[in-house]
């Protein structure tokens, strides 16, 4: 069924372009040409691909773009001439970043497929002004939110919660911040770190940071490994007896290979395995934890949604994506009772922890279950706010003459849609905003940013809220409220944003990604 569906969107893809070509009457949208140099040719195919399936494609046709430039700047330049397009993406202190992109792959790559080379550590980037006897100076910090098992940051005894203070050999100040990218295995090949703390004063007002000896340094080599988005999953048991799984889920991802959509299912698989054995052990809540989780592909969150929702919902409308006027709204239904008969929770009420860096599919699940009427309590801190989602259009998805030029193979993914519940409703566009508050990453009033706690604990500061719920336990907001800290020891963080927005949401097909 799979190799079908892909198939109707490979054929429907071809006809999109032929009506394309003849849609714009005297000023016609133009084909690449095999005399162009390559860019140009990239360049027109990625117009043509917008002038019809971008969200906001009119304007697109309005546009009078250059063409001669690397195909990155063109994309950029296109979106940003738009002024229609104010939901693909964000802007962050007047820069202004996108959610449709642009990658490139040679053309002929190795047969045998391999795991991303990773250092295995998601991390955080922190500014804090530290106080010496010299003085106060800005440094700059990534702190790590998980570690992969067996990867090269765990292999080095790295984990969850720890502080990174200099990267080979160098303190991070406003000079040379760049250098906190080298963390990101795209950026380098090997990288070495000292790690630093952070902990409370005595009287527990204050904050007193410590460097590591320069001889603990270790060095990270990135490997291949297995990041699987199912990185945490258990069943524990509530003060009062309760029986409640927990699965902390980073990605919205498939399979393995994302290149093979119609073959790789393995995480899709293997979450039927995770709820099978929740169902077995009779677990009568469920606490789903996306915190970290930017998106992913819509089948996967379609999946998700059917394992959890009540059994007298299943086969149900969930999700309408509607692209623009030029094309028809595409509905998904969530699977049959027969189809997840052995892992199908049937649950009116879940919890979910989710944040600032829980995105696109991760708020679509939120808004989605409730649009089916199942009670969804949020504990955390409001979302990214992204309701539209993308297609994945390639070589396949257009056609086995389209995208290829020169020795690359191009993908585009562009905004294509927005997404809507049940009920029609789309209204997260400034963030899903939680039932309970709490920020792991700082409180400007208090020190509980400083104990993280481990993911899947029953005491680490989220989930023992989510527990606490469950028993029926409210909050103690006071208790979490402390008298301003001494910014004498250290001031309270900036922000500190990469150039890379949470969030996608996949769908037809799935060609559909919603990151």
């Amino acid at each position: 069924m799979k190799h079908a569906i892909h198939k109707y969107l490979h054929l429907v893809a071809m006809l999109f372009a032929a009506l394309l070509l003849g849609a714009c009457g005297s000023d016609p949208i133009p084909e690449p040409d095999p005399s162009d140099p390559e860019d140009v040719q990239v360049n027109k195919w990625t117009y043509q691909i917008l002038s019809y399936y971008y969200l906001w494609n009119e304007e697109v046709k309005t546009i009078k773009p250059a063409y001669e430039t690397d195909y990155q700047s063109f994309l950029t330049n296109v979106l940003s001439a738009m002024k229609t397009n104010t939901l693909d993406g964000k802007s962050q202190d007047g820069t202004r970043s996108f959610y449709s992109y642009i990658t490139s792959s040679p053309v002929t790559r190795a047969s045998n497929f391999e795991f991303e080379p990773t250092y295995g550590m998601s991390i955080r980037a922190y500014g804090f002004n530290i106080q010496s006897q010299s003085g106060k100076v800005l440094r700059y910090f990534a702190r790590i939110q998980y570690v992969t098992p067996n990867s090269p940051a765990a292999n080095a005894g790295l984990k969850r919660g720890d502080w990174i203070g200099r990267i080979d050999g160098k303190q991070l100040l406003a000079t040379n911040f760049s250098d906190i990218n080298k963390l990101l295995p795209s950026n380098s090949s090997s990288v070495k770190v000292l790690k630093c703390s952070f902990t409370a004063n005595s009287t527990n007002d204050g904050v007193i940071f410590k460097e590591e000896a320069e001889s603990k340094a270790v060095t990270l080599t990135r490997a291949s490994v297995e990041e699987n988005p199912i990185h945490t999953h258990k069943v524990l048991t509530t003060s009062h007896g309760a029986k409640v799984g927990y699965l902390l889920f980073n990605q919205f991802k498939r399979g393995y290979d994302e290149t093979d959509l119609a073959n790789s299912d393995e995480y899709e698989q293997q979450l039927r395995t995770v709820f099978g054995e929740f169902k077995s052990a009779g677990i009568e809540e469920l606490v789903l934890d996306l915190r970290y989780n930017g998106g992913g592909y819509v089948s996967t969150a379609q999946l998700l949604s059917s394992l959890i929702a009540p059994q007298a919902k299943l086969g149900s409308k969930w999700l309408e994506c509607r692209p623009n006027a030029s094309r028809k709204s595409t509905w998904y239904n969530l699977l049959t009772a027969d189809e997840v008969a052995d892992c199908n929770l049937s649950l009116n009420r879940i919890y979910v922890i989710a944040s600032e860096t829980s995105a696109s599919a991760s708020e679509l699940m939120i808004n989605n279950m409730r649009g089916l009427d199942v009670e969804v309590i949020h504990v955390g801190t409001q979302t990214e706010g992204k309701v539209v989602g993308m297609e994945v259009i390639d070589h396949l998805f257009n056609s086995t003459d389209k995208a290829e030029f020169g020795n690359y193979r191009y993908t585009l993914h562009p905004v294509t849609f927005r997404s809507y519940d049940a009920k029609g409703k789309s209204d997260y566009g400034n963030g899903l905003i939680p039932n309970y508050f709490y920020n792991e990453y700082m409180d400007e009033e208090s020190l509980r940013w400083i104990e993280w706690g481990e993911l899947g604990d029953a005491q680490e500061p989220m989930l023992k809220i989510a527990l606490g719920l469950i028993d029926g336990v409210e909050p103690n907001r006071s208790a979490t409220r402390a008298s301003k800290i001494n910014v004498d020891a250290v001031e309270c963080p900036k922000l500190l944003l990469q150039n890379v927005l949470p969030g996608s949401i996949v769908a037809p097909g799935d060609n559909f990604y919603n990151e």
